[in-house]
């Protein structure tokens, strides 16, 4: 399913931001262009995370960037973003965040083979530091796709 819904325009490598909203907006900005979400969508992730803490992060320097699909989501829409420098986004064990993943869902279930083939990627330590070490969107997505074959 992951490359069905990316392509290599759809991964950012080494975005500078000056705290963990303007790293959540810059990250938004390829799911904008594409139409997948609207803007109040990344408002929404703002809100919530001020008012939940840090609960999109995952582990491992990662954070999955998301709301409620009513919050503007238009269709199934997923982003990468690696932070140079990593971002604190208020999580104690996981912090700095090195990569953003963004994504939206139109409903509870569209997502979830989406998500089940993420959790496989993200629990390898071997493929997660070369994601995060990428240096070009291309290599980024040949390490991702090559993964999930």
């Amino acid at each position: 399913m992951l490359k069905e819904l990316i392509t290599s325009k759809d991964i950012t490598i080494g975005l500078r931001s000056a705290d963990w909203e303007d790293a959540i907006r810059k990250s938004s900005k390829r799911l904008l262009e594409k139409g997948a979400i609207e803007p109040r969508y990344v408002d929404s992730m703002i809100d919530v995370l001020k008012e939940n803490g840090p609960y999109i992060v995952l582990g491992n320097h990662i954070a999955l960037a998301h709301t409620r699909p009513e919050s503007g989501a238009n269709e199934l829409g997923l982003s990468f973003t690696t932070l140079n420098p990593p971002i604190a986004f208020g999580s104690q064990n996981f912090d700095p965040i090195k990569l953003i993943i963004t994504f939206s869902a139109t409903d509870s279930e569209s997502h979830l083979s989406m998500i089940s083939e993420l959790a496989l990627i993200l629990s390898d330590e071997d493929i997660m530091e070369e994601l995060f070490t990428a240096t070009t969107p291309e290599e980024f997505y040949e390490t991702l796709t090559e993964s999930v074959e």
